[in-house]
């Protein structure tokens, strides 16, 4: 009987989709027959529909979530939070939490009452400065302003300087930003744990936010470690630039763990990188927070010669001038060499293939590639010429400012 009134309700559903309590009545028809996939489907539609009842949404969550449904799950607690539910929705939050905690393996802190910790098993890092051509003036900053601090914390003690704080890396794409941080760690012998854009960022309101928590949850779980914080001008885009709620809360919660309200941030060094420094919120910049800004430029000479023998490192070759090559290729960044490299490979391939053989990459093969390449730096150095040229008030660019005054930079800039 109960499987003839599913078909006639699914029949009847066909016929008039629009109709709410129609597609309610099967819903709940399904659920009862134990079929509960199938209405948790229709409970997805009347959610588009805005027909399912406020004072349903809590327990078609809990039944979204018994079956692993985080997408459903998330669809009632907004619903819920929109029609100012009130009773639940905690219970909701705390799915959403705990579902998303099985998924990524990143414990999410409910309340005081969770005590059951973070994951503190994050590796330590084993990339060094050796491995980072070239920047040599960079590295020794760093190692002033980061390393140095955590290998002679009692030489800071002694003046009551803490270790730790924030450091924004910043450059054109591509110029080894996140190797550099990677390297700081491994120069401090500390786990590297890395927060990527796509990390945290969530449709689901709340969500973003309890991601980018979670991020420093674990960091502070693996203290002393370095937290990095990928293309910091998406989590923290200036907020009178951005008129969206959702983004004003991402910034108003980053800069409360980095802070440190509610937590403890000692032996937790945050270093962040960014493509668009301009664009970051200017409460991210302040003493404590990220008040160490550092300009990455594309690699220089000696670091383009670097950088070629380490993408080269595994490719059979013959007669390559590494010294010639990084002479050719001003202003390239390091993805640049590679696409460079692989282009070259590209030729080499072609050749194989037409010829039968196995011959080694060359100079005539790189040359070839390297006239339908331009280095990617120029359009980002054009773009920060003219912000420096209008607003460097703050005179906080300074570095990269002179940087461009030298006559090959500007000759290429020209």
């Amino acid at each position: 009987m109960t499987n003839d009134r599913i078909s006639a309700l699914r029949k009847a559903v066909e016929a008039s989709p629009d109709d709410v309590l129609l597609r309610l009545v099967l819903a709940e028809t399904l659920v009862s027959a134990a079929e509960t996939e199938a209405a948790l489907d229709q409970y997805v539609v009347l959610l588009d529909q805005r027909g399912l009842p406020d004072d349903q949404l809590v327990v078609v969550g809990e039944l979204a979530a018994a079956n692993g449904r985080l997408a459903l799950v998330r669809s009632c607690l907004e619903a819920a939070r929109q029609a100012g539910v009130v009773e639940g929705t905690g219970r909701l939050q705390q799915l959403v939490d705990e579902m998303i905690t099985a998924r990524s393996g990143v414990k999410v802190k409910i309340g005081p009452e969770d005590e059951a910790g973070f994951d503190s098993d994050a590796p330590k890092e084993t990339t060094t400065f050796d491995q980072v051509g070239g920047m040599e003036e960079i590295k020794r900053v760093i190692h002033r302003m980061v390393i140095l601090p955590l290998s002679r914390p009692e030489l800071y003690q002694r003046y009551g300087r803490k270790s730790g704080g924030g450091v924004l890396l910043y450059g054109p794409p591509g110029c080894g930003k996140t190797l550099l941080a990677r390297a700081t760690a491994g120069e401090c012998g500390l786990p590297f744990v890395n927060v990527r854009i796509e990390d945290v960022m969530d449709p689901y309101l709340g969500v973003s936010e309890r991601n980018l928590h979670a991020a420093f949850e674990r960091a502070r779980a693996n203290a002393p470690c370095v937290l990095f914080l990928d293309e910091l001008d998406a989590l923290a885009f200036a907020r009178h630039k951005h008129g969206g709620s959702e983004s004003r809360r991402l910034v108003d919660v980053l800069l409360q763990e980095l802070d440190a309200i509610g937590s403890e941030n000692e032996g937790l060094l945050v270093l962040a990188a960014t493509n668009a420094p301009w664009d970051v919120d200017e409460a991210m910049l302040r003493p404590g927070r990220f008040d160490r800004v550092i300009f990455v430029p594309p690699p220089d000479e000696a670091a383009r010669a670097d950088i070629l023998s380490v993408v080269l490192k595994e490719i059979p070759s013959a007669g390559l001038d590494l010294k010639s090559l990084a002479a050719q290729t001003a202003m390239f960044s390091g993805a640049d060499l590679r696409a460079l490299v692989e282009r070259g490979v590209d030729k080499v391939i072609d050749e194989a293939l037409a010829t039968g053989g196995e011959p080694p990459l060359s100079m005539q093969h790189l040359s070839g590639a390297l006239t339908a390449l331009r280095p990617s730096t120029l359009d980002w150095l054009h773009r920060v010429r003219s912000y420096i040229e209008f607003a460097n008030q703050s005179e906080r660019y300074d570095d990269v400012a002179s940087y461009l005054q030298s006559k090959e930079i500007r000759r290429r800039l020209s």
